[in-house]
């Protein structure tokens, strides 16, 4: 019976420590998270998680960019900001794969200030009315 006991106990310790071993080395990716779906609301959320600065502004430049997540290449392309390269607007697996774009490219660069201003310093419109298209939808 002491030798049962034994046993199972070393076959107990031995799997919990492999189990272990098996979670502390795994590494969770974008492609093993659920990806809520594309609203307001979540985009909101992200942008709040992720301390972007002057999140109001940058939710509604993506309400701007895509007609409320209507637009084509939001629809099709997941890109909520009409982020561009030299071949056109920018493709990504998911909404907030943009949104990380976005924070690389605008938001770590931001200084402080007026963000407005940041923006036309950085040239992110063409729409000379694009700051009061913004200022509407906030």
């Amino acid at each position: 019976m002491k030798k049962l006991v034994f046993f199972m106990l070393f076959c107990s310790l031995t799997l919990s420590s492999y189990n272990v071993e098996k979670v502390t080395n795994y590494k969770i990716t974008l492609e093993d998270t659920i990806i809520p779906p594309l609203t307001k609301e979540n985009v909101e959320k992200e942008l709040i998680k992720r301390k972007i600065p002057h999140h109001k502004i940058v939710l509604a430049q993506s309400l701007l960019e895509t007609g409320h997540y209507t637009s084509a290449h939001c629809k099709n392309r997941n890109n909520i900001f009409g982020m561009r390269n030299k071949k056109g607007y920018k493709y990504y697996n998911n909404w907030i794969e943009c949104i990380d774009d976005y924070e690389n490219k605008f938001s770590k660069r931001y200084k402080g200030g007026d963000y407005f201003v940041f923006l036309r310093k950085v040239n992110y419109a063409e729409d000379p009315s694009y700051e009061q298209k913004v200022r509407k939808l906030m």
